[in-house]
């Protein structure tokens, strides 16, 4: 009866142990310890490198169709008698890119103050353009002494209407503030990510470095 007894004392103590030793890992840090586990999230903050590469993903691309117009002069001298001045029309596509220069893109914080300035949009550049032989049309050419169109003067004739309509891009204020507003959304997202993980509200406010009409909301 007295072992029965004792086994029961000596279980009871273990299991009292055990239940002070769960009890032990599971409280919350001590006054002398760090952070309590509600406390103990960091704000993450902005990165203005993070940022950047944002801007350098958030392009605009507009495809585009032109017309390449040129003329084929008739040669000069006795090898070129009875040559025809010959005009030329080649359609073709391409594809214009837009967006900011990163290396433009600044950013300050203060608490839970953002403040980014941000270029205007520019045109980056146009893809390689694409026709076929059905986008080219040409005047006729004389029966004896002909005067050909070649590959460069074709390849010629596209460069300056590329160089023509890179200038009309370039200029197009609406196109250029889209890409703007792009860039600035997709900014602005990855700040109230970073604010909904912080548990911070940001604040963010706008600089430009050149006057553009802001057409976000």
């Amino acid at each position: 009866m007295r072992k029965a007894i004792k086994l029961f004392f000596m279980c009871m103590l273990l299991l009292f142990m055990c239940s002070c030793a769960n009890q032990g890992e599971n409280r919350l840090p001590d006054e002398e310890g760090t952070e309590t586990a509600d406390e103990s999230v960091n704000a993450v903050c902005p990165d203005l490198s993070q940022i950047r590469s944002i801007c350098d993903l958030a392009t605009l691309e507009c495809y585009y169709h032109n017309v390449a117009k040129s003329v084929k002069e008739k040669g000069e001298g006795l090898t070129h008698i009875g040559e025809k001045e010959r005009i030329f029309w080649i359609e073709y596509s391409g594809v214009a890119k837009f967006g900011v220069d990163i290396s433009k893109v600044n950013m300050q914080t203060d608490g839970e103050r953002v403040v980014i300035t941000i270029p205007k949009a520019e045109l980056l550049g146009l893809s390689k353009y694409s026709f076929t032989e059905d986008s080219y049309i040409s005047s006729d050419d004389r029966m004896i002494n002909k005067n050909p169109i070649t590959a460069e003067n074709q390849t010629e004739a596209i460069a300056v209407a590329e160089e023509n309509i890179k200038q009309l891009f370039a200029e197009d204020d609406a196109m250029l503030a889209r890409a703007q507003d792009n860039a600035k959304k997709l900014i602005e997202n990855y700040i109230k990510q970073l604010g909904q993980i912080s548990k911070v509200d940001y604040q963010i406010e706008w600089h430009y470095e050149e006057n553009i009409t802001d057409t976000s909301d």
